[in-house]
């Protein structure tokens, strides 16, 4: 049983009309308002970034746009900038940001030290977990369970 059409072939034609748009301003680049969602961003995540703008221009930074102009501190440290010291963040829900303007570069000698230290982390984390038992060569998986399961002694 096929259904009947509900609706006209002038609004058939708009909908083509609008994927059509997208998928050329997709290979473009651009985006289209109407079309596309918000970046596939959530509904708390732009509450966020929206609380991000409020508490910034109210601490007087100006234009802010969230994930270029602030940061958290690992974020900066990661794209090669610090804090500049005394500088406060400020604190948005669960977030302790910097702007731009309290950021300066990362130095040579810091890079190293960071690089350092998270070496030094990675390698400490390596050493805390316990080494997996190493298989024999060609033993399955379902066969060391296999074994696992001969050497269990049923109680009487």
């Amino acid at each position: 049983m096929t259904r009947p059409v509900t609706f006209s072939p002038e609004a058939l034609a708009a909908i083509v009309n609008a994927v059509q748009q997208a998928l050329d301003a997709k290979k473009s680049g651009k985006t289209v308002t109407g079309v596309t969602p918000l970046n596939a961003k959530s509904e708390r995540s732009i509450k966020n970034e929206i609380a991000v703008v409020r508490a910034f221009k109210k601490a007087g930074f100006g234009d802010v746009k969230p994930h270029i102009d602030v940061k958290t501190f690992n974020r900066w440290m990661a794209d090669g900038m610090r804090p500049i010291e005394g500088s406060k963040s400020l604190k948005v829900k669960n977030l302790r940001l910097f702007h731009v303007k309290q950021v300066r570069a990362l130095t040579a000698e810091e890079k190293q030290e960071a690089q350092a230290k998270s070496d030094a982390a990675i390698a400490e984390y390596d050493q805390s977990q316990p080494a997996a038992p190493e298989r024999q060569r060609g033993e399955s998986k379902a066969k060391e369970d296999q074994n696992k399961a001969d050497n269990v002694v049923p109680i009487q």
